[in-house]
C-alpha cells in the first residue's frame, strides 16, 4: 500500500497513526461515481484546520475522491 504524498504538517499528524488503522482508512473512502466505499490510491495529503485532507484517485474507477481524518478519528485509532 503506497504510504501517499505528505505535507510536512501531515505527516507529522498521520505517523502516530497505528498501520493497521491507516489502512481501515485508506480503505474506507466515499466515490460519488461509484457510490460506495472505495480504497483510494495515487493520494496526497496536507493539513487543514487541525485535520488530514486526503485527496487521490478512486482504486475502482479512477475518479478524484478526497477524505478527512479528523483530530478525533485519529485519536480514537490509538486505542
Amino acid at each position: 500500500m503506497s504510504e501517499g504524498n505528505f505535507t510536512p504538517q501531515a505527516a507529522i499528524l498521520w505517523s502516530p497513526i497505528p498501520m493497521e488503522a491507516r489502512k481501515r482508512i485508506l480503505a474506507n473512502v466515499f466515490c460519488g461515481k461509484c457510490l460506495d466505499s472505495v480504497q483510494i490510491k495515487d493520494f496526497t495529503g496536507e493539513e487543514k484546520h487541525g485535520d488530514i485532507y486526503l485527496e487521490g484517485s478512486c482504486a475502482k474507477c479512477g475518479g478524484k475522491v478526497a477524505r478527512v481524518v479528523e483530530s478525533s478519528e485519529r485519536d480514537s485509532s490509538r486505542n
